[in-house]
């Protein structure tokens, strides 16, 4: 009895001889007939697993019985058994493409193992399909991952793990899920004890399946940063993940956002931007910059970069114009955009704590009250509202006190936007306050720090 090594399910009618005649069919194409070294891994590693050796197939063996390594060979230094594995896997795809299309069996070297799988070909075709059922998954929940809205990210997530359910051995849908739940939780669309658990899992097991994710770090970075707040580990990951992936905008531009910003350093982080037009740019470039340049005190830069929107449109540029309006004095163009971005995404926390804190500042109280109290509601009824945003509305009417009770409330829930605690420019006026210092130090004190005081 055979085993398929990828479901361990028996398949009593793939006998040793019916596998062996596939092999020879094998060797005697085009493919093989002049690789050697090929023919002998193959040949090597099949023998092995029909005589129920399939554990001993480690790099060593296969170099000093296949290659004949001397002894002292150290498979950490020398990869040429990794080189023929890899080549191996792709010669067999194209054997199965092109002459092997009608052979009764398919043999697979799968990556990152020396120990053959074999199928049936119906149970193979099976596998192709589920592959291209997850292929398509996937897609979609990239695509709608893009929009960065509530709703087109909670589907993302729903395609995501389609995907995964279809392939659970790829990686790529369990890296995305986690950058998907990431986009979540710094949105604040979740709890983020809830949020960074799924980006934390979702991260580990991509690595685990492929050690060279650059979105996996990326995704671990933000968890280490905004969530953990071990700002030293999350430097780590960001930077791992621009090793593995230099080309790539997305880790540059979180590390800017994520890292670079929460400690202050604003010019580094407007810099590292910056030279993200000479890589890929992500979706979210226009976003970053604005913010960098908001966080920096750049009011009027922000407004020239933003005077091409309509009211209406909706999304983080709006947002970030609405706060710079509000910034420069202008109240009254703030309030008039944060109207219209409400009335394209009415449940957008974020557009409507803004709204309260730019009413409260333009002396309109009763309507930043009412706000106040609409979002308590809903927090009462069930729904996530971070303390956040509650505590900048309490800053817009003065009420010192009640804005330092919901920002430890937002330490408590450790809730991402507490990073910029030292940068937003909605807390200016907490600044000088001791208790608002203290709280600053406990955010930016990392977290090994702090579990060495608790101890």
């Amino acid at each position: 009895m055979i085993l398929d090594h990828d479901t361990q399910q028996p398949h009593e009618d793939l006998s040793p001889e019916a596998i062996q005649s596939e092999v020879e069919r094998i060797l005697a194409s085009d493919k093989f007939a002049r690789s050697k070294r090929l023919r002998s891994l193959l040949r090597f590693t099949v023998t092995q697993t029909l005589q129920g050796n399939a554990e001993t197939l480690k790099e060593y063996v296969i170099g000093t019985e296949v290659l004949k390594k001397p002894e002292t060979y150290d498979p950490r230094s020398d990869s040429l058994v990794r080189v023929l594995a890899s080549r191996l896997r792709v010669k067999l795809g194209e054997y199965y493409r092109n002459g092997g299309m009608e052979d009764p069996l398919v043999i697979g070297f799968p990556k990152g193992r020396y120990v053959p799988v074999f199928q049936r070909r119906e149970c193979f075709q099976t596998q192709i399909e589920q592959k291209l059922r997850a292929r398509n998954a996937y897609s979609s929940g990239r695509l709608l991952a893009g929009m960065f809205t509530e709703e087109a990210l909670r589907k993302s997530v729903q395609h995501l793990r389609a995907a995964i359910d279809a392939d659970p051995s790829w990686a790529l849908p369990h890296s995305a899920l986690a950058s998907v739940c990431a986009h979540q939780a710094f949105m604040s669309y979740g709890r983020p004890r809830e949020t960074w658990a799924l980006v934390k899992a979702s991260a580990e097991t991509a690595l685990q399946i492929d050690e060279m994710s650059s979105e996996a770090h990326l995704c671990l970075g933000l968890v280490q940063g905004l969530y953990e707040r071990r700002w030293k580990e999350a430097n780590a990951h960001f930077n791992k993940a621009i090793e593995r992936d230099s080309y790539s905008g997305s880790a540059h531009l979180w590390r800017a956002i994520a890292y670079l910003i929460p400690q202050g350093r604003l010019s580094d982080a407007q810099a590292a931007i910056a030279h993200l037009r000479q890589l890929a740019p992500p979706t979210s470039l226009k976003p970053a910059e604005l913010i960098a340049l908001y966080f920096s005190g750049q009011y009027k830069a922000v407004l020239e970069n933003t005077s091409h929107l309509t009211p209406s449109q909706p999304g983080w540029l709006g947002w970030v114009r609405s706060c710079a309006l509000a910034a420069s004095g202008k109240l009254d163009a703030a309030i008039c955009l944060l109207k219209h971005l409400q009335e394209s995404a009415p449940h957008e926390t974020r557009v409507v704590s803004t709204l309260g804190y730019v009413y409260a500042m333009a002396g309109q109280s009763d309507n930043a009250e009412q706000i106040l109290r609409a979002l308590r509601e809903k927090r009462e009824q069930g729904a996530w509202v971070p303390s956040y945003e509650l505590a900048l509305i309490h800053v817009g009417l003065g009420d010192e006190s009640q804005a330092l009770t919901y920002l430890h409330g937002s330490l408590r829930e450790k809730e991402p936007w507490l990073a910029f605690l030292a940068v937003d420019p909605r807390l200016s006026p907490l600044r000088s306050v001791p208790k608002f210092t203290s709280l600053v130090g406990k955010v930016f004190l990392d977290g090994d720090a702090r579990a060495a005081m608790a101890g």
